[in-house]
């Protein structure tokens, strides 16, 4: 958070796995009816631009204990405010002195602001001989920065973060060595709440992003700290650390902003935006050198949750939902669904029920899913493994997703959707694996072979429509992505003409004005539009219509919290007659 003077991109990449044997030494949870800083935090005063030119005065009045989602929350709230000679105010906080270890895995699950043009919001660490002066002496890990210009100028800032770390010597010679990647990752950060995790050992320092939902993930920075490390690393991280959250606003050298004119992230009403922490967790293994220290008393939470229920709910061709519930003394549950061997999980609050929705399952397939429950002590539940099977819906006539192959091989698969018009028939396909620079074609084999490119529509869905159909007649038809090394095409699939599935026709895909975000979603969905809009259609693959709603003006934001999992279409009827067609994934 100090001062950045290089930047390497690095992709986010999810394959490797790491070991969990973690006892849990000290979590605050924000469920008490104020912010404990009489053991544990320190807010911060001070309008002195943070070392990096910020524009904020930071006051203990913008921090503030609220309730989102059902999660009790600590929250900084960052506005467009004059105040001692600056034009915004917000919130920074410490626990030098209070709350300080040295090893561990750190948790923290955060709903970040939108950082638009002008917030800096940001997880890190410093080393608890900070003195006011003596860094980079005392050492800096930074977990998530979020509001990089590199993420302002590519228009990605949602999903542009980064982690770093600064260390060196001040005495007799000021050298300041850093290391800090940065790359836009593969969804938004600033959708909803999500955990960031530091792990950090006597040889290594790692970050990782949403474990509890990819805990296969690889890190998205990493670092070794051993003695042979180079550049004097070792001597500034094999000591203790203290916590550090803030909302900065501005600072010109890693938002590029230096004028309060600049900012766009704060409204002109005063408005504050917030960046929730939902809770902080530090786990610590019983390894050689390991410390903690704290003021305040933490009692070990022995008791498992209890009362575990899980019934399977809804199901579509790529998810099973389940229906979760359960009790535990801490406040939340985390529960754990396992297939084939993979895991994903989701925290609840305690007694709440939970709807959770496994996706990127194969249609038509039946799974066996096993459910367990713990706590944050990782305290199991003593309900045991709950056992439950599914089978996915098949694929449809008009629409459905698959891996199979005519020639060469999928590894995610392709959707694709066809549907009439008419005479027009229209055929829509995406490919869904990890590829790059790809052009399609479609292959018809209805009357002996033709090959035409499909049009790009955005990513890597293509679309074409071919008209002069009969109703009822058979097209036999297959898909080639074409790739630099290589291609795959789909198998041969069969639709009869005139047959909507029982859904009005899924209108051609929109590649222009209209913007929608983001995706996937959470709970809510944004809409722009260069035109009026009067209603909207949120529609599964199939066509068929989940949710229609009556609307009027060029921007709408809709609330999808009750949408199960998946991918949809979003069909803007515009007040000129004209219909347009965005994708979107609801997660």
């Amino acid at each position: 958070m100090k001062k950045f003077l290089l930047l390497s991109i690095l992709p986010l990449i999810f394959v490797s796995a790491f070991s969990q044997n973690w006892t849990l030494k000290w979590a605050d949870e924000f469920n008490g009816t104020s912010i404990d800083v009489a053991n544990t935090w320190n807010p911060e005063v001070n309008g002195d631009g943070g070392g990096n030119s910020e524009l904020q005065y930071y006051r203990s009045e913008n921090l503030s204990k609220e309730s989102y989602e059902g999660f009790s929350c600590m929250v900084l709230n960052a506005k467009r405010e004059s105040y001692l000679g600056k034009a915004f105010t917000s919130a920074r906080l410490n626990t030098l002195g209070k709350v300080y270890f040295q090893y561990g895995k750190i948790e923290s699950r955060m709903k970040i602001p939108s950082t638009a043009n002008g917030l800096w919001p940001a997880f890190w660490f410093m080393g608890n001989d900070y003195n006011g002066s003596n860094w980079p002496y005392c050492g800096e890990i930074d977990v998530m920065e979020c509001g990089h210009s590199g993420g302002i100028t590519s228009g990605t800032q949602s999903s542009f973060m980064g982690g770093a770390m600064h260390w060196g010597p001040i005495s007799p010679v000021f050298i300041h060595y850093m290391d800090y990647t940065a790359a836009a990752g593969p969804y938004s950060i600033q959708d909803d709440f999500h955990l960031f995790t530091l792990i950090w050992s006597a040889d290594s320092i790692k970050m990782y992003l949403d474990l509890d939902k990819f805990p296969k993930a690889a890190p998205y920075y990493q670092k070794r700290i051993a003695a042979d490390a180079g550049n004097d690393i070792y001597t500034y991280f094999h000591k203790p650390f203290h916590i550090l959250y803030n909302l900065a606003v501005g600072g010109g050298g890693f938002t590029g902003i230096s004028s309060a004119d600049a900012v766009t992230a704060l409204s002109t009403d005063g408005t504050p935006a917030k960046m929730y922490i939902d809770y902080i967790r530090i786990y610590q293994k019983g390894d050689v050198n390991e410390q903690f220290h704290s003021n305040s008393t933490f009692t070990a939470d022995t008791n498992p949750p209890t009362g575990i229920t899980a019934n399977v709910g809804k199901i579509t061709q790529t998810g099973v939902e389940f229906i979760l519930n359960g009790v535990d003394n801490s406040g939340s549950v985390i529960y754990m669904v396992t297939y084939n061997g993979i895991t994903s999980s989701t925290e609840a609050i305690s007694g709440a029920q939970k709807s959770f929705v496994v996706t990127g399952l194969m249609p038509g397939t039946s799974y066996n899913f096993s459910v367990t429950a713990k706590d944050a002590a990782q305290n199991t539940a003593t309900t045991g493994s709950i056992s439950l099977s599914a089978t996915t819906l098949p694929n449809s006539d008009c629409a459905g997703i698959s891996n199979i192959a005519s020639q060469g091989s999928f590894d995610s698969g392709y959707s694709y959707s066809f549907s009439t018009s008419g005479t027009n028939v229209t055929i829509n396909f995406e490919m869904l694996d990890n590829k790059a620079g790809i052009v399609a074609y479609l292959w018809n084999y209805s009357s002996g072979f033709v090959e035409s490119p499909m049009t790009n529509v955005n990513g890597k869905k293509f679309a074409i429509t071919l008209s002069g159909k009969t109703a009822g007649s058979i097209l036999k038809m297959a898909c080639k992505f074409a790739y630099a090394g290589g291609m795959n095409v789909t198998k041969q699939l069969s639709y009869t003409v005139g047959n909507n599935c029982g859904a009005a026709a899924i209108e051609t895909i929109s590649t222009s004005d209209i913007r929608i975000y983001p995706s996937p979603a959470s709970n809510r969905l944004a809409i722009t539009s260069e035109s009026e809009i009067k209603e909207i259609q949120l529609k599964n693959l199939l066509g068929q219509a989940v949710k229609v709603l009556s609307v009027n003006g060029l921007t709408q934001t809709i609330d999808i919290s009750d949408i199960p999992t998946g991918n949809y279409l979003i069909v803007s009827k515009m007040v000129n007659g004209q219909s347009l067609v965005n994708k979107i994934t609801k997660k």
